[in-house]
């Protein structure tokens, strides 16, 4: 029944207006709530608790859940197996098995006794605190062979045609050539085709003059002719009249006691210091290919391998190149230079290396016989 909100009478659920006083009863209905005002009517999520919500509609107490047996279909009175416990990691062996343990004492043996006689064979090779080097190539003898039968007051060309940047590899064949031709006192005369090539000439001098003062002393002093720029004009000049190409010919006269129309041939050898393969060819061509002198040429061992047909074809009568060449050259003269020092250096690096590594293997070997 719907009440009437004017007269208050009763009418059918259906009616629209009174039937006593006329109203409508349309607005009679009530108005519809906001959402806010029905948020607290909202039914909350079913949760699973204890306490007083325990009768609450769909709530199960704790200790109305089923147990393990009953999930299980198992008698009432029968327990569940207790949970697996976590199982340990098995324990390292304390040692190897025998056959193991024998093997690597045997390996480690032949380790050690493979270390010894390397370091047997790095130690028999020193002679007198000088390492050893393998038997010098012919071209390290004949280059020494030709400086060695040189007479007193011999003249000997040295071209200087390398710079600072190859400084560094050159004068190891630089210093000990420079020293042998001072043993032998050679009147030397120096010359290049490269700027900075009598700087280089005039810090090898005075290093090995320093490394050998005595030696140094007795021979005479070299003569500078200087650079010589041109390339090819150059050293056909030279060729010509070594006086005349140099740029004082007075005070190069007065010095080497060459008079102007002498050519290359006043001297008795001719020595040049080359990174430049350029440079060597032109000496090869403009110099070795008019001149009856010999011409012994000492190289960087990049440009090497090029120069080695001048040598087979006799242009170039000894070519060194090279540390191991310097090396060689400086045995033969049974002076130790940089070379050897440099050699020294890596064998007591070596000989330590193979000491750390001896004392690793004895250890690993001591080791192992513990166990």
């Amino acid at each position: 029944m719907t009440r009437c909100p004017e007269c208050g009478a009763e009418n059918p659920e259906d009616a629209e207006v009174c039937q006593v006083c006329g109203e409508s009863l349309i607005l009679a209905s009530p108005p519809p709530r906001l959402l806010s005002q029905i948020q607290g009517l909202i039914p909350a999520e079913p949760v699973i608790t204890t306490g007083r919500l325990a009768d609450a509609r769909h709530i199960i107490p704790l200790d109305q859940l089923p147990t393990y047996s009953e999930l299980l279909g198992l008698p009432s009175d029968s327990e569940g197996p207790p949970p697996p416990e976590p199982s340990a990691p098995p324990s390292p062996p304390s040692s190897f098995p025998s056959g193991l343990a024998k093997k690597a004492r045997v390996h480690s043996l032949w380790v050690l006794a493979g270390l010894f006689l390397l370091a047997a064979w790095v130690g028999a090779g020193w002679k007198g605190g000088v390492p050893a080097v393998s038997l010098p190539s012919d071209s390290v003898k004949n280059a020494y062979t030709f400086i060695e039968i040189l007479r007193t007051d011999a003249r000997v060309l040295v071209a200087w045609d390398y710079d600072p940047a190859t400084q560094g590899e050159l004068d190891l064949l630089a210093r000990p050539l420079l020293y042998h031709l001072q043993r032998q006192q050679a009147q030397l005369t120096f010359v290049s085709l490269r700027p900075f090539g009598p700087d280089v000439a005039a810090d090898a001098y005075v290093s090995t003059a320093a490394r050998h003062p005595a030696t140094a002393q007795a021979a005479p002093v070299p003569v500078m002719l200087g650079f010589l720029p041109g390339e090819d004009a150059a050293l056909r000049a030279l060729s010509l009249s070594p006086i005349a190409a140099s740029s004082a010919p007075r005070l190069g006269a007065l010095a080497t006691g060459l008079s102007p129309d002498q050519d290359l041939e006043s001297f008795d050898l001719i020595i040049l210091l080359t990174a430049d393969f350029r440079s060597a060819s032109t000496w090869v061509e403009q110099v070795a290919g008019r001149s009856p002198v010999p011409l012994v040429m000492a190289s960087s061992a990049a440009i090497a391998p090029l120069l080695r047909p001048f040598e087979q074809t006799r242009q170039v009568r000894a070519l060194l190149a090279g540390y191991p060449d310097a090396l060689a050259y400086e045995q033969l003269l049974k002076e130790p230079g940089i070379a050897t020092d440099l050699a020294a250096s890596q064998t007591w690096v070596s000989i330590l290396f193979l000491g750390v590594v001896l004392g690793a293997a004895l250890r690993s070997v001591i080791r192992i016989g513990r166990r």
